[in-house]
């Protein structure tokens, strides 16, 4: 069987995307971090080495005291640019929702600090961190060790359950995400079971509904299909094995929309423990990006955090 050629962008490894961020920084400024609940070992070591590479400047907000100790007991030498002595973990993200509605942070990094904890004080009406009909989201940007490129995966982190309209947005930050890193008119996968369309399975026919707008130029600057199994999106063989042979996305996927946070949590928790993965992810539409990792996540994963928020900001 003789398969086209994978479409391979020109950024397409973890080091283009790091060299992308320092560029950025050196022709505009260090990207202006809050440090939230700053005791988190991998996180810390993280934003050390990206205060050393020259990408940011550093506010911690959070027990000062706690912060101290954890720089010394890990040998970690940061100067911070400001500190809010903020122990109170509710107080200290309040700190944070204020700084960033006053334009005075650029970028926020979670610490030792529950996602939902901190999302939603963030994500309340009164925090002004979420305008009218924005929509908030997670990308994860992936180096799969046997893919050729870089591959995203949305929403492992937030919106639970997205409808058609909730998947658009998602499409609209999966976009704005890759425009960043360098990725011009991602090929975005509608993830589902299979990769035909049944009326018994909502998803396939919201896909199908988002493929139709997208060939008929309502959603813009993406190439998208959809449904389409996970092997289909992201291997050719198995695609064209399967009859979906004149896809543009099938293969060569560039995004995975996944269907619930399930789907795309499992994805993405499958790849850093087997898929031996360069991992990193974001959240955007906020008033500024948040890098995030889980608890388990290597030092490096966080630092790809901090880059795709350096560059998403």
């Amino acid at each position: 069987m003789t398969l086209p050629e994978m479409y391979l962008p020109e950024i397409r490894s973890y080091q283009q995307v790091v060299a992308r961020a320092r560029d950025k920084v050196s022709r505009t400024a260090l990207t202006r971090v809050a440090f939230v609940a700053p005791t988190d070992e991998n996180m810390l070591a993280a934003c050390e080495r990206a205060v050393h590479d020259g990408l940011i400047e550093l506010t911690i907000i959070g027990d000062a005291a706690a912060f101290r100790a954890q720089c010394t007991q890990q040998q970690v030498d940061v100067t911070p640019t400001r500190v809010f002595d903020v122990p109170d973990m509710y107080k200290a993200v309040l700190t944070t929702a204020d700084l960033a509605a006053q334009g005075e942070i650029d970028l926020i990094v979670k610490g030792k600090i529950l996602t939902a904890e901190l999302l939603s004080i963030l994500f309340r009406h009164e925090m002004r961190f979420v305008g009218k009909g924005s929509f908030v989201s997670h990308v994860a940007v992936t180096k799969p060790e046997r893919y050729k490129k870089l591959l995203m995966v949305t929403d492992p982190a937030v919106m639970i359950e997205p409808d058609l309209q909730h998947k658009l947005a998602l499409i609209g930050n999966v976009v704005r995400v890759a425009r960043s890193i360098g990725i011009v008119n991602p090929r975005i996968a509608l993830l589902a079971a299979v990769e035909v369309v049944y009326p018994q399975m909502p998803v396939t026919m919201e896909a199908a509904v988002i493929s139709k707008m997208a060939e008929r130029g309502q959603i813009k600057d993406a190439i998208i299909d959809g449904p389409l199994s996970l092997d289909c999106a992201v291997d050719m063989f198995a695609a064209h094995s399967k009859g979906v042979k004149y896809s543009p996305v099938a293969g060569q996927a560039d995004a995975l929309l996944a269907p619930n946070i399930e789907t795309a949590n499992g994805i993405y928790k499958a790849m850093a423990l087997y898929g031996e993965c360069e991992m990193g992810g974001v959240i955007v539409g906020g008033k500024v990006p948040i890098a995030l990792g889980s608890r388990s996540d290597t030092t490096t994963s966080k630092f790809n955090s901090i880059v795709l928020g350096v560059l998403a900001a």
